[in-house]
């Protein structure tokens, strides 16, 4: 198995998160089975009614009582918008591969792959796992069910030790914020606005707005809420708006605000989201939670973080700003979040991953391997 040409093959497929994955996760079944791995799907219908699934593909023995390692990665992507070549066709250029999903993140999927298929069954005294999710994009979605669902992790126990493949350009993290996403909406109806008839949901919503905007400060300048691991050291209380582009001459029927919350490792995220839940029940607004994920943390002495500084020959693990699939997955195992290519290409126009990284990301992840499961 070579992790460049699955890498091609999986671009082709189009997975943003709108859309069902499911022939990708046909061509995924067969290609892990063709590995020697036993597979397990797991289906479920997002909020849109859209069929999605999962996959665990499970390689070792079974009867050693050791619960072995879960190589981690998502298969969806967020859209493509205004890329200057088809974005679903890989293309290589001055060492890089470009296409949507390259380094975020289906050439590390196709990393754990190609490492799955160097061992034979025979030599792994622990089972190694490669689970591979939907709905990392909006909410977790695919690793919820996973961690809900499985029969498989049911019946043999989570794996001890986690490694979900994000693009860290092979930094070993051990934490990350997490994420809150909710809407609040104002509700009025529409008439011209010279007629005085009308009822402006924006005018409706400014108390809120008002409130959320104290709520912003206290996270961003009090230093109680602070948390030195972390760039920036303060959390993210980001404020949205929407009115529909209501014409200027027309009382809005309907304004939309949507905040985003990144808690950070002792955050009591429930009190500020309870804080503006009655905020806006105050204000006689509606409110809808649309994401809740915890920060992440694993203690920087533990086994698994250890293990990743001495593989990668780093003195200490770093946080991240963004949030993963470790989100769902950090309450059954340990976790360290270690992957190929950058953060800084992920979600972009014309995304790409460095070639080299290909290498090095089989070579990182077959060291877990060796480590944990040989």
């Amino acid at each position: 198995m070579d992790a460049k040409e699955l890498t091609k093959t999986l671009i082709s497929y189009n997975t943003v998160s709108t859309r069902s994955n499911v022939e990708v996760m046909d061509f995924l079944t067969e290609t892990l089975e063709s590995i020697g791995c036993e597979v397990e799907r797991v289906a479920y219908t997002d909020p849109g009614g859209v069929l999605k699934v999962n996959l665990i593909g499970r390689k070792g023995r079974t009867n050693t009582g050791e619960r072995g390692l879960a190589l981690l990665g998502h298969i969806d992507t967020v859209p493509a918008i205004a890329w200057s070549e088809n974005p679903f066709e890989a293309r290589i250029i001055d060492g890089k591969m470009y296409g949507r999903g390259s380094c975020d993140m289906k050439g590390s999927v196709a990393c754990m792959i190609e490492v799955a298929s160097r061992y034979a069954a025979s030599e792994l005294t622990a089972p190694l796992y490669v689970v591979i999710t939907a709905d990392e994009e909006v909410g977790y979605l695919g690793a919820t069910a996973v961690v809900e669902k499985s029969e498989m992790f049911k019946r043999h126990g989570f794996p001890c030790y986690g490694v979900v493949g994000e693009p860290t350009e092979l930094h070993a993290v051990y934490g990350h914020k997490g994420v809150c996403r909710f809407t609040v909406t104002a509700h009025g109806y529409a008439a011209h606005s010279s007629t005085g008839k009308g009822d402006n949901a924006n005018l409706k919503m400014i108390p809120f707005l008002a409130e959320m905007r104290e709520i912003y400060h206290e996270l961003t300048t009090d230093s109680r809420y602070f948390n030195s691991e972390f760039s920036p050291p303060f959390t993210d209380w980001n404020i949205t708006l929407s009115d529909g582009e209501c014409a200027a001459n027309i009382t809005a029927p309907r304004s939309v605000c949507n905040i985003n919350y990144r808690p950070m490792p002792g955050h009591d995220t429930q009190a500020w989201v309870n804080r503006a839940r009655e905020s806006a029940e105050r204000h006689g607004l509606d409110f809808e939670m649309l994401i809740g994920g915890p920060p992440v943390r694993t203690e920087p002495d533990a086994e698994i973080i250890q293990a990743a500084l001495e593989i990668t020959g780093e003195t200490a693990p770093r946080t991240v700003a963004y949030g993963t699939d470790a989100t769902a997955f950090a309450q059954h195992m340990e976790i360290v979040i270690i992957g190929p290519g950058s953060i800084l290409q992920a979600h972009t126009v014309d995304e790409w991953m460095a070639l080299d990284q290909f290498d090095k990301g089989v070579t990182i992840f077959s060291r877990f391997v060796d480590r944990f499961c040989v």
